[in-house]
């Protein structure tokens, strides 16, 4: 499950949590202070912060700059929450994803999450594939074949086994003219069976531009499915009267 980090020093996301979390699908975890919310990012290594740019002694626009500067948090979605156009400038500044006017509620909060993280259902019809896939997680590198993919998530074929809840980094690139590469974040949800094994996965996050790549990818596979399926008609009516 997603993590979502509210941080303000007023409780106005304390009175929202709850139905964040119902909206979102997300964790949502709280923080009382900038202070508070550095500390509980780097705990809880959330999917995407909320900092309340007007909080009293470290703002949460020196929050973000102290997270942006961080490594770990520099592709990590900030939205500063702020009350006029000069906090939203130096959120800006200070590397914010983006901005939202206060006071926030849990339908434009949720609509944050969706553009930021790009949530895709796990439910959508499973194309098969065959390509090699690269994975990545505490800096070790593996290997695979992506053997099918949706909108949601895919199956990954390797004898490396990952627990269940395991984020990983993942690249895959689909052949042809115009050679496709889809690079993302994604979830371990299930181990396969033996004795092919392997790891079912659902997306949490992708780029813009891979997300633009995953959909031509699907598309790609629809056609081959669409274009193999009369040949299989045919082959099995041939074996049928003969």
């Amino acid at each position: 499950m997603q993590c979502i980090l509210l941080a303000d020093d007023t409780g106005q996301f304390r009175t929202i949590a709850d139905k964040v979390e119902r909206k979102t699908r997300c964790r949502v975890v709280l923080a009382g202070s900038a202070a508070d919310a550095l500390s509980m990012a780097r705990r809880e290594r959330p999917n995407i912060i909320f900092l309340d740019a007007d909080m009293i002694g470290m703002s949460g626009i020196d929050a973000c700059r102290v997270l942006k500067a961080d490594p770990h948090f520099a592709h990590t979605p900030i939205v500063i929450t702020s009350g006029g156009p000069l906090a939203t400038e130096d959120g800006r500044r200070a590397g914010a994803d983006e901005c939202l006017d206060k006071p926030c509620d849990e339908t434009s909060i949720g609509d944050s999450v969706r553009r930021h993280l790009l949530l895709f259902p796990r439910d959508g019809t499973r194309s098969k594939a065959g390509w090699p896939i690269t994975f990545w997680r505490d800096g070790l590198q593996h290997n695979g074949t992506i053997k099918d993919l949706s909108r949601g998530g895919f199956f990954i074929q390797t004898p490396v086994r990952q627990p269940i809840g395991a984020r990983i980094e993942v690249s895959f690139e689909v052949p042809g003219e115009k050679p496709l590469t889809v690079v993302a974040e994604a979830l371990v949800v299930r181990m396969g069976q033996e004795p092919e094994g392997g790891l079912g996965c659902r997306f949490f996050r992708v780029t813009a531009s891979s997300r633009a790549a995953l959909e031509e990818c699907l598309k790609m596979l629809d056609g081959e499915e669409t274009q193999v399926s009369p040949r299989r008609r045919d082959a099995r009516d041939e074996a049928q009267s003969s």
